[in-house]
C-alpha cells in the first residue's frame, strides 16, 4: 500500500517535471512562438503522466477507504 502510493506520487512529480523541463533546461525558444513541436509534445506527455498518476492515486485511496468504512476494525478486549 505504501509503495503504490509513493510510486503514484513519484509518477505525478515526474509528469510535472516533464511539463516544466523544456522551460527550465532551455529547450523552449525564448522569442516567438514557445509551442514548438518538441515543447508541445513534452507538455502533452507530462500532462498525461501526471493525470494518470493522480487518477490512480485517487482511485486507489477511494477504494481503500470504502473498504475500511465497510469493515471497521474490531475492538479487542
Amino acid at each position: 500500500m505504501k509503495f503504490g502510493t509513493w510510486m503514484s506520487v513519484v509518477a505525478f512529480l515526474a509528469g510535472i517535471w516533464v511539463m516544466t523541463s523544456p522551460f527550465i533546461v532551455g529547450f523552449a525558444p525564448r522569442h516567438g512562438n514557445p509551442w514548438t513541436g518538441p515543447v508541445l509534445g513534452a507538455e502533452l506527455l507530462g500532462c498525461l503522466v501526471a493525470l494518470a498518476a493522480l487518477a490512480g492515486l485517487v482511485g486507489f485511496w477511494g477504494l481503500h477507504l470504502k473498504e475500511l468504512a465497510a469493515n471497521p476494525p474490531r475492538e479487542e478486549i
